[in-house]
């Protein structure tokens, strides 16, 4: 089947409809830094890598191949922590969630679908969650799945179909994985994603 679409329809049309799959992306010792502006967006604490990359035998799984969907690469992220003055003078640790926005802050987006997974093997299990920012700061889309323990296929994530709302208009989107078990609470898993479905405008 053929779809015509006319010279005015392509000019009025202010937005445009991408997946990134990061395989482009050169990297030469299994990592390499998303520098900015990539495609038009900024990715904070994530990385391209090639999880099949010789220098990392034995640091990824084997398991973990499945993170590139699209192969050679997916992204890798973990949240970080950093250092805030408090009011009062003294020093609080945050936690810095990796995170993708506009390079162009005038604009919004709209994420459609990603696919994601926890790295390694934990013993207890990972919450993987995602929040999507809106330019009224009160207006956020929030969710997240629970990954048991063991090693995962990477989760096809349809974002409307799984939250029940069409997560638009965003501004910065925020993705983190926390580790369970028992009474041991890490915020700063590992997890690797690929595949990401938006559309600007």
């Amino acid at each position: 089947m053929f779809v015509t679409i006319s010279l005015e329809d392509s000019i009025c049309a202010r937005w445009w409809l991408t997946v990134w799959q990061f395989d482009e992306i050169k990297t030469p010792d299994g990592f390499a830094e998303m520098i900015p502006p990539y495609k038009g967006f900024v990715f904070n604490d994530f990385y391209a890598f090639k999880p099949s990359h010789s220098s990392l035998e034995g640091i990824i799984s084997a398991n973990d191949l499945n993170c590139a969907v699209s192969k050679p690469n997916a992204l890798y992220g973990a949240a970080r922590a950093r250092l805030s003055n408090s009011q009062q003078g003294s020093m609080n640790l945050l936690d810095q969630r990796p995170s993708i926005y506009l390079y162009n802050s005038t604009e919004t987006f709209t994420l459609h679908a990603l696919k994601i997974k926890p790295l390694d093997m934990p013993v207890g299990s990972v919450a993987i969650s995602l929040q999507g920012f809106r330019l009224n700061e009160d207006s956020t889309f929030s969710w997240s799945v629970d990954f048991p323990a063991g090693f995962h296929d990477v989760l096809n994530v349809q974002v409307e179909k799984f939250t029940g709302k069409t997560w638009e208009g965003l501004t910065r989107l925020e993705m983190w994985a926390e580790f369970h078990f028992q009474n041991i609470k890490w915020k700063d898993w590992e997890f690797c994603v690929d595949d990401i479905d938006l559309e600007i405008g």
